[in-house]
């Protein structure tokens, strides 16, 4: 291997940074080029490149948490570059290192020996009388929601044409099997295998208590209307992005036609990590 890209949270403070100025020192010397964002690339005094040479790389390095993984679906998808995740964080439920195993972790990668773990990823159109304002694509969600400060929306829900339900409440989430762990599962969304081909439906606090999660075929279309105008609506993407809705507003979301990378070094059962990550520090969470 000769080319890796990097990316890093700069949020987790200059402990994070000494942790990255020194995996960087190390990289140096087993490759020949690191690839550094620009803006990211100054905190730890390197010279930054843009997003399209960052996907020369042949392997994109996340440390960060399950966020930073998630930052890096917009570059690396589209042209499926695969991407490793080394938790720096909490919960870790997509990174496959962490700090005490990162460095044998790189030097397996370094030769050869990990695997590639394809996950479904969604492309989503924001579409105005008529006119596509946005396009986007996500791994975990994409979630059509109001904010903190607005009243709940009226949303109308079709699946591959046929009208499935409309009702009010705090809004809609559109996941991937990978998302079933992340917000739906908070929404009260069941938990699905990521080898599901399958898309969820997760109101968010529906006032009709009978409307429930939905599960369709990954191969649907799901169209989003936006039936009422409040404050605060908007289109959130991975947690990470979000565009400002109005009445009328379609939202359309499908499977995206390539699938995301994560890099794997260690065959790891789905079960086993949702009962250490999700229900093992749930019930820590509850600890006093």
């Amino acid at each position: 291997m000769k080319r890796v890209a990097l990316i890093f949270n700069p949020s987790f403070g200059e402990p994070a940074l000494k942790l990255v100025r020194e995996f960087l020192s190390y990289l140096e010397t087993r490759v020949e080029e690191v690839l550094l964002m620009e803006g990211q690339a100054r905190l730890v005094g390197r010279t930054g490149v843009g997003p399209e040479a960052m996907t020369r790389a042949e392997i994109l390095l996340s440390l960060g948490g399950d966020g930073t993984l998630l930052s890096t679906v917009p570059l690396a998808g589209p042209v499926g570059l695969p991407v490793l995740g080394i938790n720096l964080g909490r919960l870790g439920f997509l990174t496959e290192l962490d700090v005490n195993n990162m460095y044998a972790g790189m030097e397996a990668v370094l030769a050869g020996k990990f695997t590639v773990e394809e996950r479904v990823l969604l492309e989503g159109e924001l579409q105005r009388h008529g006119r596509l304002i946005k396009k986007v694509i996500c791994l975990n969600e994409c979630v059509v929601g109001r904010g903190a400060l607005s009243r709940p929306c009226r949303l109308e829900v079709r699946v591959s044409g046929h009208y499935a339900f409309r009702f009010t409440g705090d809004g809609i989430i559109i996941a991937t099997p990978t998302g079933s762990t992340a917000y739906s599962f908070s929404a009260g969304g069941p938990i699905v295998d990521p080898r599901v081909e399958a898309l969820l439906l997760t109101p968010i606090c529906p006032h009709a208590f009978v409307l429930r999660p939905f599960v369709v075929p990954d191969s649907a279309l799901v169209e989003v209307v936006l039936r009422t105008s409040v404050a605060g609506m908007c289109l959130t993407v991975d947690g990470h992005e979000g565009v400002p809705l109005i009445a009328g507003d379609s939202i359309a979301v499908s499977r995206y036609h390539r699938p995301f990378k994560l890099v794997r070094l260690t065959p790891r059962s789905f079960y086993s990590l949702v009962r250490d990550k999700l229900i093992s520090q749930g019930l820590e969470e509850c600890l006093p």
